[in-house]
């Protein structure tokens, strides 16, 4: 392919996209309430969006404390050690404003350096570390006090 017939597919693909946009806008107008006012189809302008542009419904679809955690859900750690001073852990539970910082707050303070770890704050907390290392100067811990912080840090002060 030339560059000019790939410019030109790029055009159309972009005017699609101009008259998919034009449409799910006049779609939203049509949908949304009397008392939202936007801009019109004459003024719509796809190069500048405007949270106005949406109405209140779809914000707070978009607002990420809308989104459901498992508030019934039993939290759980798990901490297994392996060779040497490595440390795995698995922890969920509910979400709550903060649990990332005093979840690793506390790991930081038991002496742990995290060297491989995934975790999702949505629908939920999930942390799995699958490497910690000791500190060699730090207090060797065992997986019960290990797990005892974070069950803590997770908010079920007296589990075990």
């Amino acid at each position: 392919m030339d560059r000019a017939s790939i410019l030109g597919d790029a055009i159309e693909y972009l005017k699609e996209l101009l008259q998919r946009i034009s449409e799910l806008h006049n779609e939203l107008e049509s949908a949304s309430s009397s008392s939202f006012v936007g801009p019109t189809s004459a003024s719509f302008n796809p190069s500048t969006p405007t949270l106005q542009t949406f109405p209140g419904q779809v914000k707070e679809e978009l607002c990420p404390g809308s989104f459901p955690s498992p508030t019934g859900q039993q939290a759980t750690v798990e901490v297994r050690m392996r060779e040497g001073h490595a440390v795995n852990i698995h922890m969920f539970c509910a979400r709550r404003p903060g649990i990332l910082l005093s979840t690793m707050t506390a790991l930081d303070s038991l002496g742990l350096d995290i060297e491989q770890a995934v975790i999702s704050c949505f629908n939920g907390f999930a942390m799995d570390v699958f490497r910690a290392e000791q500190c060699a100067d730090g207090p060797g811990m065992v997986p019960e006090e290990i797990k005892a912080v974070l069950m803590h840090t997770a908010g079920l002060h007296n589990a075990m």
